[in-house]
């Protein structure tokens, strides 16, 4: 704090502007009154004469001065020669008492008073102006750099929840069900040796013969060779097969069959296609489905009708037969409902030895059992966009990598793949028209995509109701295109990078040259050729106007509106949008911006063309007026309050925020030489888990939020570390996206409850060879509750 703006009283001996006295000042005995006309008098004076004086009153004034009437303080006569003006300090004197003023006689306020308060007003108010603008901006200052951060700083959710019903922890299903009843007694039903799964098309049908390369008849097999999996798996537990915790022996009824109803087996993978299932198991003692969520009774008529029709045919003096039935409308909601039904059985020893053996048998043979029935399921996602994207442009990750991705996400119900496949550092996907693309732009010849890996990645998801997205990042992060034609590019490996890129090396495909368009139109129907899917991403994320203004053509085009015409006419010839395009804001475009949609345009044009739905990063909704086709859909990823803004203009939107959703923060900066961190901090499980992606959205702006997605991208990631990398943390993902953080009743979801059963969830992927990270201690997993911060 500066002097001036101090309160206290100086220390003798010292000086301080706003002291009353000046201490090599003495007071005289004189009137006070007399005194005030002499400060009266002294107001004339210049604030700058002030600074002629030192700290030690050296070069005293001289005074003299005539009395005026008693009583009257309106004038003084000073006469006198002074070397110097009296100080402000000598203006400020006070009478004996320290008062600053003495009232009158009759008790009034003398005029020598107030006349001394607007003067010092007057001399000091640009003091007190800057002093408040000081203060203003301090203020400003703390609300951007404290306040604002801390608004949009999310809290995670509750560690415990009581109103929310939690899944048997010996049944830790995920994501969680959007409903779900089962019972809470020790009834169970067992899996018989021979258990099978038939298919039919509906519920008094006959069974369904499946081509052995369906996809549903490829689901069925992964299925059981999960549950063969829990049949071989060594369990170490001591507990006696067969009993409840008490002792007491459990009841058990054989299951021989899963009868899988599925109405339409041959469904499109495609953005909004049915996911839903439900599932309906019945032991020997349930004579009915009392307990059985209304609304379950009504949307799974069919199953329920079938159990009925089993129940009805059963013998009278026989028990109650034991069913188990999953329904679905198509194929995709069948697979996520086979792997729910996998993660509700459960392996129990098939022996009645107490004793764990001293080392794991060769063989196991585990009893497969069903606790806690009957069970009743009804379960659909949240979103219908729930992906994963993967970087394989910076570092290369190999086919059998991607894959693995693969057959962790159908466990976790992740249902699309966006392929980053293409970017500044390398070009890996086979053309070919343009083979030096890849022959000059891969990182070396053994790792790139062929158009048959391309397709081995597309049958893997596709058997496991996963889209495969494909991402060709233009116009910016394009450097890699230059290595096989420099003419395509701008400002290729200018240095510095940073003035030019976002990350080395430089260079931006160019908008002006004719070859750019003879190039894309040729990759884009090859693409579209490879990548099935309905949706293509065109990325458009920071394009940096530096790189294209270090060519004279483009600076013209730039900042000579009137030469535009003629560079255009040097192009493809103009290809509007076959569907209506809008511009992202009002106003006047920017020459920049002009440069940027007619290359838009063009691009746009294309994929159209080839029937893809185009996906752009937001900084083309956000950042730049240019015309983007009705159909975009816009991937929000910096900062997550961006939605809403995207949705105000009327565009659907894929969250990605990287303040939640971005897997390779936290691991530092990376650039040679930097001692820094990286942009973005590390996101734990948790706080990936409390991304709420709607919250503070009206119904209608909710309907556009497609989904999301949590990328992993590849600066510091490959083969050697993808796994532990990507998961569990995804898996925290998928649940928000197919659940949501809250339940049907609108109870946030408790992260005790989700250590659980996500902890789980990382087991079974170390089992399936998926080296996921863990979590935490593994002590923790059996006593989760030991493991709550304080």
């Amino acid at each position: 704090m500066s002097k001036k703006n101090d309160a206290r009283s100086p220390a003798k001996g010292s000086y301080s502007p706003l002291s009353l006295h000046d201490p090599d000042t003495v007071l005289d005995d004189r009137p006070a009154r007399q005194k005030r006309n002499i400060a009266h008098a002294n107001d004339n004076s210049s604030d700058s004469d002030d600074d002629d004086m030192d700290h030690h009153g050296q070069g005293r004034t001289s005074i003299e001065i005539e009395p005026t009437a008693a009583g009257s303080s309106s004038s003084s006569a000073i006469h006198g020669t002074s070397t110097r003006r009296p100080t402000s300090s000598q203006q400020r004197l006070q009478s004996p008492d320290g008062d600053s003023h003495s009232p009158d006689d009759d008790g009034r306020e003398g005029s020598g008073g107030g006349g001394m308060k607007s003067s010092h007003w007057g001399r000091n108010w640009i003091r007190y102006v800057a002093f408040a603008c000081i203060t203003a901006a301090l203020v400003l200052l703390i609300t951007l750099l404290v306040l604002r951060p801390w608004q949009q700083k999310q809290k995670l959710l509750p560690i415990t929840n009581d109103a929310v019903k939690v899944l048997p922890e010996n049944q830790p299903i995920w994501p969680a069900p959007k409903s779900f009843s089962h019972g809470e007694g020790s009834e169970k039903v067992i899996l018989t040796p021979n258990f099978q799964i038939k298919v039919q098309s509906s519920a008094n049908s006959p069974p369904v013969a499946l081509a052995p390369d369906s996809i549903l008849a490829k689901a069925i097999a992964r299925c059981m060779d999960r549950l063969q999996v829990k049949r071989n798996t060594t369990i170490w537990a001591t507990d006696t097969p067969g009993a409840d915790i008490d002792g007491t022996a459990a009841a058990a009824a054989p299951l021989a069959e899963l009868t899988l109803v599925v109405d339409n087996t041959q469904a499109k993978l495609e953005y909004g296609m049915i996911e839903s299932y439900a599932i309906n198991i019945v032991g020997k003692h349930t004579g009915n489905t009392e307990g059985t969520p209304q609304s379950l009774v009504d949307l799974e008529k069919r199953a329920l009708h079938h159990v009925a029709s089993l129940r009805a045919r059963a013998e009278p003096d026989s028990p109650p037969a034991t069913t188990a039935v999953i329904t679905a409308s198509t194929q995709w909601g069948a697979i996520h409902a086979l792997d729910t039904f996998t993660q509700i059985v459960v392996a129990t020893k098939a022996t009645a030895a107490n004793a764990a053996p001293a080392s794991p048998p060769e063989a196991t043979n585990n009893q497969l059992e069903i606790p806690n029935t009957p069970w009743s399921i009804l379960d659909e996602p949240r979103f219908s966009h729930r992906g994963i994207l993967l970087d394989t442009s910076r570092n290369y990750i190999g086919v059998p990598d991607i894959t693995r991705t693969l057959d962790a996400m159908a466990v976790v119900k992740l249902n699309v793949f966006h392929w980053h496949v293409l970017d500044q550092q390398t070009y890996p996907l086979v053309s070919k028209a343009f083979p030096d693309l890849t022959a000059k732009g891969a990182q070396d010849p053994g790792k790139i995509y062929t158009p048959q890996d391309v397709a081995a990645v597309i049958q893997h998801g596709l058997e496991r109701g996963i889209r495969v997205l494909p991402e060709f990042d233009s116009p910016g992060h394009a450097a890699s295109w230059g290595r096989a034609y420099p003419n395509l590019t701008v400002c290729l490996d200018a240095l510095p990078h940073s003035t030019y890129a976002a990350e080395p090396p430089a260079g931006q495909l160019d908008p002006l040259e004719p070859f750019t368009y003879t190039v894309l139109d040729t990759l884009v129907k090859e693409w579209s050729g490879l990548f099935p899917d309905s949706q293509a991403h065109i990325g458009g994320d920071e394009v940096n106007m530096n790189c294209w203004k270090t060519s004279k053509r483009l600076s013209d085009y730039i900042y000579n509106e009137n030469h535009r015409a003629e560079y255009e006419k040097a192009i493809m010839p103009v290809v509007d949008t076959p569907n209506p395009t809008t511009r992202t804001a009002a106003g006047r475009q920017s020459g920049e911006d002009r440069l940027l949609e007619l290359y838009l345009d063009r691009i746009f044009a294309m994929f159209i063309a080839q029937g893809k739905r185009p996906i752009v990063w937001e900084e083309m909704a956000l950042e730049h007026n240019v015309r983007l086709p009705s159909s975009a859909i816009i991937q929000v990823w910096k900062d997550a309050t961006n939605a809403k803004k995207v949705i105000a203009q009327g565009r659907p939107v894929i969250l990605s925020s990287s303040e939640f959703w971005y897997l390779d923060c936290g691991a530092g900066a990376w650039l040679i030489g930097s001692q820094g961190q990286s942009w973005c901090k590390f996101a734990s499980w948790q706080r990936i888990y409390s991304y709420a992606l709607t919250d503070g959205m009206s119904e209608e702006e909710q309907k556009m939020v497609y989904g999301g997605e949590i990328c992993m991208w590849g600066e510091q990631t490959d083969s050697s570390n993808l796994d532990s990398s990507v998961w569990p943390r995804s898996a925290a993902a998928a649940e928000v996206l197919w659940s949501g953080t809250k339940d049907t009743t609108g109870h946030a979801r408790p992260l005790l409850d989700a250590s659980r059963r996500l902890s789980a969830v990382r087991e079974r992927l170390v089992q399936m060879g998926i080296r996921a990270a863990p979590m935490f201690p593994s002590w923790c997993a059996k006593h989760p509750e030991a493991c709550l911060v304080e």
